[in-house]
């Protein structure tokens, strides 16, 4: 397990978002999220490849919304028929993992999992987001308290 803790500004994710109550973040197959990932990558995109982590459902588990399209700095690079997630300015531990899906994204969640496991990080599950620099390398950026500021990211 590698991160970094990261300060970060406001983040917009743009695209199709995909409620997730039937699996648990990480797990790799969603059939929903994979519709989703096909019908907006036939648009045309108003920033790199991304997707947001938003509206979490602690308290009853892996309730979230995932929105998967690309980063924007504005609404105006906003495809339209998109929604736009805003993932908040705050600490994030920054995960990294190179490798071919779906064992790229599962290694990264096993990451965080291992983090929290050993109390290396405390989410603070206001927003998580995932950048994609290339097909073989995903950068997530997970919330977490930050314990300088005295509660919350």
């Amino acid at each position: 397990m590698s991160f970094e803790i990261v300060r970060c500004e406001q983040t917009l994710v743009a695209g199709l978002p995909v409620r997730s109550p039937l699996r648990a973040i990480g797990q790799a197959r969603d059939r929903a999220l994979e519709r989703a990932w096909h019908a907006v990558l036939k648009d045309q995109l108003g920033g790199p490849l991304a997707s947001a982590y938003t509206d979490h459902a602690v308290e009853i588990g892996s309730y979230y919304t995932q929105t998967v399209g690309y980063r924007c700095e504005s609404l105006d690079q906003v495809t339209e028929g998109h929604f736009v997630a805003c993932v908040p300015a705050g600490t994030y531990a920054k995960f990294s993992s190179l490798g071919n899906f779906p064992e790229v994204v599962s290694n990264l969640w096993e990451q965080v999992r291992e983090a929290e496991d050993t109390g290396a990080i405390d989410r603070s599950f206001v927003g998580d987001f995932e950048l994609y620099p290339n097909a073989f390398r995903i950068d997530l950026y997970v919330s977490v308290i930050d314990s300088n500021e005295g509660g919350g990211s």
